[in-house]
């Protein structure tokens, strides 16, 4: 039983094993030691196409592939030797039964000394599909490592160690280290420098969050700028860096460019395909007038003078052929004003090579078109010249050859109108009765001859006063002419002419006259030289009609030039030595009216003309007072003459900038009324601080002051400007000194006043205390005792005066306003004044209204007031002299300062009167602390000079005001006071 089951699982494992080896993958060969084929699997038919039958007893050579045998046959070798030994693995190639070869992986191991084998046995496993795909793996590969090393962008491949696992040539060079130094290496390890950086932050960031990034950073260590693109794979990370230094210093200097166009001085515009300005720096905006926003979306059109756009038209269709046009335009600012500039256009593609526009280069050449026009119009003129001087020439030669002066008169007309391609060419000549003739005639046959033509002078109006001035007459055509001169140019058929006098001496002889009668012609410059020095030439022909007249001419000519220059030499002198005698007179004198009057009169007389006058300024006044003149003839005398600078601000603005000049004028109304037109200089009078005055010269119109004259004058005023200011400076010296030496002399007189004062009534005291010590009667006693009380009193008043303006300087002088009567108050201040009064035979008068209301006030001070004037109106009073005190009662509108209801306000006018009048030099001192009016204590009554300075203190205390007049004999005190008045007492009054 149990050999039956073991039979059973024996068969059934046979058969299992079967089934694997008939349905297997791999393919079983048994060889022999030969390397006979003994057995093969059934699935070598299914690889190879092969039966057992196929291959038994061939050699397996016959199916390696002859490469191949070689290392099959020699591990079949090391089987045999060693057997149940499993041999290293090898892959050959075998030949499938239709021709193609076939891949595979064997494993060999002998089992020739197993009975049931007897040979070795070979497990084959087909790989041709494995190769082919790792083929085409490694094609892959080598084709990624091409573009790899193919790109310019280098790339590093790092594991999830951050090991190097591939870089290539870029990135070795890129990172200055070979391959082989960094394979396999730790980058931070490797890079210490990149711990910390963005490099190490975003690198860490793509690997943890699985996401790309890119950034741009510099690296210090390798000097370079890298542009850094980050990509996350499963085994690592992907870096591409790209060295973008030069894009970047490239950046730097765009940026630089950007702001040097910018700034740049030429204009740079950018303007889109319709010609619409899209862009633009400053200097093209400043160019224009504009702001650079205002430009933004206009026409270029807009810029260009309008006669200049079809030239800036044709250069914008020469750019859209060629790329590039350049061009010269008039272009219109935003004022409106015109200037020339230059410009390059250069067109503008896109990355499609399609016409966006076209940039804009421009350069304002005003100056050099005006230097060109300059050039043309010099080159003009030397050709002109060149012409003119060749004609003159040949008529001169003429001149020379005959004394004809007919021939020289007709040859001059003739050539005269070709030259000018005028229609007819005359010479009128003027005859004894003021009319002309034609004497001489070149015309075109195609109008009519003037010659011997007789024109009455009136028909050209005032032409003839021009001629005989030596001046040219233009008319460009016949309107605006007199209705007489228009007729005979239409008569003659003239459109235009020019005349041009004909001097004989300084009579005139005729006129050279080119009529124009095709057209009207607008006379050029040259042409007006032209034919003045062609009426030069024939003067001088008419001159030649006697030789002997001509040779004594041209010496008088030549002595005329001499003395022309003897006579500048002798002005350079003149000048010279008159502007030493204004300096010596600076230096040599402090008397400013001498110096500036010596002044004005010497350059009257050194430069010969009409007058001239010297104004000094006082700008608090805003006005000029005329203080010095000197006039020779013609000029009306305008010295101690104000001038209001606000009616001539355009002349004054002038003077105040320390700025000359000379203008012609025709009565300066206000100023100085001038018969006729005069030539005017001005010069202001400037020191280093401001300007002081000026220098007014006048000569007739048709002498203008030279170059050599304004400089004179100018030293002049620099002089006079140094006199005035050392004349001020010494007057203000003077006066500070008399000023301290009067302050000084006050002073000494207030010391001594003061000391006498002091010391008298303390003498006095003495006396009184010797004489009570050694006399005993009780009525000298009481008369001692009297003087000692009056004295002491008289002492302490003086103190307290003194200290009252000490207090009152320190506005600590305190007020006790009560009600005061004014009648009793003023009769008894009064009374000690009239026994004075008596003694001195004076007459004394008090004036108060019987309705006089109590007013509320400092009694005190206001007696201390009006005894001090009453004081010294006595003093200074002379015998039979009058003193008059009166006092008037007003009301006083002008504020409200009622306590109560029970006041008012009133305004009193107290006035002290003497017979006695003060200087009016002396009046504006009259209240200085320790004045005194000289000479005037008539009964030496002394004083310290503080009184009158004390009152006008008192009275600004007590809200009022003093005034002092004096005059036909009478000296007044008026004191207004603000005061309260009692309105109970003026209703129970009423």
């Amino acid at each position: 039983m149990e050999r039956e089951l073991a039979e059973i699982n024996l068969e059934e494992g046979d058969r299992r094993f079967r089934s694997l080896i008939e349905n297997a993958t791999d393919i079983i060969v048994i060889l022999d030691e030969t390397g006979i084929f003994r057995y093969c699997s059934p699935s070598a038919e299914r690889v190879l196409g092969y039966r057992l039958e196929d291959v038994d007893g061939r050699p397996a050579a016959d199916l390696v592939h002859p490469e191949d045998v070689a290392i099959v046959m020699q591990v079949l070798q090391n089987a045999v030797q060693n057997p149940r030994v499993r041999q290293a693995t090898i892959e050959y190639r075998v030949r499938h039964r239709d021709g193609c070869w076939r891949a595979f992986e064997a494993v060999a191991t002998s089992l020739l000394d197993d009975p049931a084998i007897q040979g070795v046995v070979v497990n084959c496993h087909d790989i041709t599909e494995r190769n082919r795909v790792e083929e085409a793996l490694r094609a892959a590969n080598r084709q990624i490592v091409n573009i790899l090393e193919s790109v310019t962008d280098a790339f590093v491949s790092l594991d999830r160690n951050w090991c190097f696992t591939y870089l290539n040539h870029q990135a070795a060079q890129l990172i200055q280290r070979s391959r082989e130094e960094l394979l396999g290496q730790n980058l931070w390890e490797t890079f210490p420098d990149f711990i910390g950086s963005i490099l190490d932050k975003e690198c860490n960031k793509a690997l943890s969050q699985t996401i790309p990034v890119s950034f741009e950073e510099f690296y210090p260590f390798l000097r370079t700028w890298f542009e850094v693109r980050v990509f996350p794979a499963a085994d690592g990370l992907s870096l591409f860096l790209v060295d973008v230094t030069e894009r970047r210093h490239a950046q730097i200097e765009l940026l630089e460019m950007s702001t040097a166009l910018g700034n740049a001085v030429e204009g740079i515009a950018r303007l889109d395909i319709k010609g619409h300005y899209i862009a633009l720096n400053r200097a093209y905006a400043e160019g224009l007038g504009y702001e650079q926003s205002e430009i933004i979306g206009m026409a270029w059109q807009d810029t260009v003078h309008a006669e200049d756009v079809v030239i800036a038209e044709a250069s914008y269709q020469h750019m859209l052929l060629h790329g590039t046009a350049e061009a010269e335009v008039r272009a219109i600012r935003k004022d409106g004003s015109i200037f020339y500039k230059e410009f390059m256009m250069v067109a503008a593609y896109d990355w499609y090579d399609q016409l966006v526009g076209h940039h804009c280069f421009t350069r304002d050449i005003t100056e050099r078109k005006l230097a060109e026009a300059t050039l043309l119009q010099q080159a003009e003129r030397e050709r002109l010249m060149a012409g003119l001087a060749q004609l003159s020439a040949s008529i001169s030669h003429r001149i020379r050859q005959s004394l004809n002066l007919k021939e020289i008169l007709n040859t001059t007309v003739s050539e005269v109108r070709q030259f000018l391609m005028a229609d007819r060419v005359v010479i009128y000549r003027g005859l004894a009765n003021g009319d002309r003739i034609v004497t001489a005639e070149s015309v075109q046959p195609n109008y009519s001859s003037i010659l011997g033509l007789v024109i009455n002078d009136t028909t050209f109006g005032e032409a003839p006063i021009t001629y005989r001035q030596g001046h040219h007459v233009v008319v460009d055509d016949q309107q605006h002419q007199s209705a007489e001169l228009q007729a005979f140019m239409k008569q003659w058929q003239i459109q235009s002419f020019l005349a041009v006098p004909i001097l004989h001496g300084n009579e005139l002889w005729g006129t050279l006259v080119a009529h124009q009668c095709s057209t009207v012609r607008f006379w050029a410059a040259y042409e007006v030289g032209l034919l003045e020095q062609l009426a030069i030439q024939v003067a001088i022909a008419i001159q030649q009609s006697e030789l002997y007249r001509q040779v004594r001419q041209l010496n008088a000519n030549l002595e005329e030039q001499v003395r022309e220059r003897t006579t500048q030499l002798q002005q350079a002198l003149t000048y010279e030595a008159m502007l030493k005698r204004i300096t010596d007179s600076v230096r040599d004198s402090l008397d400013e009216d001498q110096i500036l009057q010596n002044a004005v009169q010497e350059l009257v007389l050194g430069l010969a003309i009409s007058g001239c006058d010297a104004g000094i300024y006082d700008l608090e006044q805003a006005t000029s007072t005329i203080r010095y003149e000197y006039i020779r003839f013609d000029i009306p005398a305008a010295k101690g003459s104000t001038i209001e600078m606000a009616n001539h601000v355009d002349l004054y603005n002038q003077l105040l900038q320390a700025q000359y000049f000379q203008f012609c004028r025709i009565g300066d109304v206000g100023i100085r009324p001038l018969a006729g037109i005069h030539a005017a200089f001005v010069c202001p009078i400037v020191d280093d601080h401001s300007v002081m005055g000026d220098l007014r010269l006048f000569k007739q119109a048709d002498e203008a002051f030279t170059d050599l004259e304004i400089r004179l004058v100018q030293q002049v005023a620099n002089q006079c400007a140094i006199a005035i200011r050392q004349a001020r400076l010494y007057q203000a010296t003077q006066a500070q000194v008399t000023a301290l030496e009067e302050l000084n002399h006050l002073k000494d007189d207030f010391l001594s006043t003061v000391s006498h004062e002091l010391r008298t009534p303390m003498s006095n005291m003495k006396m009184a205390i010797h004489m009570l010590k050694n006399i005993n009667s009780p009525e000298r006693q009481k008369q001692y005792l009297d003087i000692l009380q009056s004295e002491c009193t008289r002492e302490i008043d003086l103190i307290n005066d003194l200290l009252d303006l000490q207090r009152l300087e320190a506005s600590s002088y305190l007020l006790n306003p009560v009600e005061i009567n004014l009648q009793a108050c003023l009769i008894h201040l009064v009374e000690p004044f009239r026994s004075r009064a008596q003694e001195r035979q004076q007459n004394l008068q008090i004036r108060i209204p019987a309705n006089l209301s109590p007013i509320i006030a400092d009694q005190q001070t206001l007696e201390r007031v009006l005894a001090e004037l009453l004081n010294n109106a006595c003093k200074y009073t002379p015998p039979n002299g009058e003193v008059i005190l009166s006092v008037e009662q007003l009301e006083d509108l002008s504020c409200d300062r009622a306590i109560d209801d029970r006041t008012t306000d009133i305004a009193l006018l107290f006035s002290v009167a003497n017979q006695v009048e003060i200087s009016a030099a002396e009046i504006p001192r009259i209240f200085d602390k320790f004045y005194r009016v000289p000479n005037g204590d008539r009964w030496r009554q002394g004083g310290t000079g503080l009184g009158l300075a004390l009152v006008q203190r008192l009275v600004t205390e007590l809200g009022g005001s003093i005034q002092v007049e004096s005059s036909q004999g009478w000296t007044t005190f008026t004191l207004r006071l603000n005061a309260l008045l009692d309105t109970t007492f003026s209703m129970s009054s009423k």
